[in-house]
């Protein structure tokens, strides 16, 4: 990480550039991809103003403060980028997690089990591990569906309630439909 300072119409003492070093330092707990900061601060009579431009790749933050003391400037300017970055990283986040990869690994799967293991005294064994792609359909499109392919069963998204649901046959000849 890159800072630079900027002090206009005052001479920043070291100690000044020592709090804003340890306050900018503090911000890569939540970002550590922090390319270079910039501070800048001026004093009018009896206004300090502290202005913090933080550049991450792909997005900048800012923040400017005003107190009567350089210090409080600095620190609400820290407080300020540092609620930045956290709504940030969130956003980063939930983009992460709705990504069309992720969504996949939601799919229902099947796991096929050999049916000589199943009273064994080894346990279950697993043959084979499928995931199904649900199809965007209505309770009826869905029964068709089981019918054409002659399944006890069928998994689907139910595009009436959003919800995935499947629809199987029942032992007195009518359909059932579960929402999961």
């Amino acid at each position: 990480m890159k800072l630079t300072t900027t002090s206009r119409h005052f001479k920043a003492s070291p100690e000044l550039i020592e709090h804003i070093e340890v306050k900018m330092r503090k911000l890569k707990r939540y970002f550590e991809n922090i390319l270079y900061v910039d501070v800048i601060m001026s004093v009018e009579k009896v206004r300090h103003i502290a202005e913090v431009n933080l550049h991450v790749q792909g997005h900048n933050f800012t923040a400017v403060e005003e107190s009567d003391n350089m210090f409080f400037s600095i620190d609400k300017c820290a407080k300020d980028l540092e609620r930045q970055i956290k709504k940030y990283r969130g956003k980063l986040q939930s983009r992460h997690k709705n990504h069309k990869r992720s969504k996949r690994e939601q799919y229902p799967r099947e796991y096929i089990i050999s049916a000589g293991s199943v009273e064994s005294e080894n346990g279950v064994e697993m043959i084979e591990e499928a995931a199904y792609e649900l199809d965007n359909m209505n309770v009826e499109e869905a029964i068709k569906a089981m019918k054409k392919q002659k399944k006890e069963f069928f998994f689907f998204d139910n595009s009436e309630s959003g919800d995935p649901s499947f629809v199987y046959r029942r032992s007195d000849g009518n359909y059932g439909v579960i929402k999961l």
